[in-house]
């Protein structure tokens, strides 16, 4: 062959190549195409954003984030770990295997947009891949952030009046499909804090008035739905079938348990009477296996936790676990000094129930920033380590995707 024969050949050869896809994947239906890569970890899938236009393309395909997150749930969920020292301003996260060799796994730094306009702050919850945080050193403003695709977004300010507490709530409605803020305030006795000496005036104020404020994430604007009929004294706890829940208490009756529809938006209680439980009153709520579990602590950490097997049938309460008091290993030995004081306290939050992982073991994180799984059936604890894992946090249970709302910039 002579030279120009060959110089075409070549050119041909190279033609050819432009015409074929960039990558076979992407020359796949796109159902098929869709069924495959919705099942790859969240950080996997945001790194594949990147290999080439079509898969950037596909990344903001809805049906993608809508089926990578149904696929999530069923998953373990990665943790989230919210610094507080030396001040609450930075998130780390980490991917929790499927498999038991957890120790290979590394935890990240988060990157935070918001930091300039929320140098500090407090997260309020998480849902479906979302996290809805809130300043601490300003005026209470809401944001709610996707931590892995990074879009964040500032809720409208509501009214603040001068003395009050505020507790929230973040969650969403599978059958209204609505994500929805809700912001419980409790107002001052104004008129007796300022009839008071000085130093005297902030001490045992009473809050005999109280709003529910409801913001929803279509529409970006808030609104009252009038008093709050219970004693709520923190954020909620847990988000079940549509529902936020909380744990108060009504005097002599005891400890309640209250629930607010995020569909109807409003407040009941939850049937639990004769469950063993509600004789004690410190227990708190957590979420194991998409049922509503109320955990049990005793003296030195030992635990029994009641989950409700069927939602709003009272007799569905069942006594589902109970394990004795375990002392984990303290990595830290500043950690084991600064936190020494609380092994020997009786009736405080030694250990805290996460999760309820995949192969049916139970996450647990103890003070001074340990944690640990506990196997139900073979009863053994397993401290659990992470390579960079950061001391003086607070753990957040999160579900990564690519989820996203169109929020109105109507206020």
């Amino acid at each position: 062959m002579d030279l120009a024969g060959e110089k075409q050949s070549k050119k041909s050869k190279c033609k050819q190549e432009e015409d074929q896809p960039e990558n076979r994947i992407d020359s796949l239906p796109h159902e098929i195409f869709i069924n495959i890569v919705s099942r790859l970890p969240i950080t996997s899938l945001i790194q594949f954003r990147f290999v080439s236009r079509a898969s950037q393309i596909l990344s903001n395909d809805p049906l993608l984030g809508d089926l990578h997150l149904s696929r999530t749930t069923k998953n373990n969920p990665c943790l989230i770990f919210h610094c507080d020292y030396p001040i609450q301003n930075q998130l780390y996260f980490v991917e929790l295997p499927d498999h038991d060799d957890h120790q290979k796994e590394i935890v990240r730094e988060i990157h935070t947009p918001f930091s300039a306009s929320m140098p500090e702050f407090y997260v309020v919850g998480s849902c479906n891949g979302l996290l809805c945080l809130s300043n601490l050193l300003f005026d209470g403003s809401l944001s709610v952030y996707n931590p892995f695709t990074r879009k964040h977004k500032e809720l409208p300010k509501s009214i603040k009046c001068e003395e009050q507490k505020v507790m929230f709530g973040f969650g969403f409605h599978p059958v209204a499909k609505e994500y929805k803020v809700v912001k419980i305030i409790y107002f001052g006795n104004v008129y007796n804090v300022y009839n008071r000496p000085w130093r005297y005036r902030f001490r045992n104020l009473e809050f005999p008035n109280s709003e529910a404020q409801i913001l929803s994430l279509s529409s970006n604007t808030w609104r009252s739905i009038g008093e709050v009929p219970y004693q709520l004294k923190r954020s909620s706890e847990a988000l079940v079938n549509g529902r936020l829940h909380w744990v108060t208490y009504q005097g002599v009756l005891g400890p309640i348990i209250v629930s607010f529809d995020l569909a109807d938006e409003q407040f009941r209680e939850v049937p639990g009477a004769g469950s063993g439980f509600l004789a004690r009153c410190n227990f708190y709520l957590v979420v194991l296996g998409g049922c509503l579990s109320a955990v049990v602590p005793f003296s030195f950490g030992r635990l029994e936790i009641w989950v409700l097997k069927e939602y709003d049938v009272k007799e569905s309460w069942i006594k589902e676990y109970s394990f004795e008091s375990y002392m984990p290993r303290v990595v830290n030995q500043d950690l084991e000094r600064n936190y020494g004081i609380w092994k020997n306290v009786v009736n405080t939050r030694i250990v805290r129930v996460l999760c309820l992982l995949k192969n049916g073991k139970i996450l647990l994180e103890y003070r001074g920033g340990n944690l640990v799984s506990y196997d139900p059936k073979s009863k053994i604890f397993e401290n659990m380590m992470f390579q960079g894992m950061p001391n003086l946090c607070q753990i957040v249970v999160h579900v990564g995707s690519l989820n996203w709302i169109d929020i109105s910039t109507d206020s």
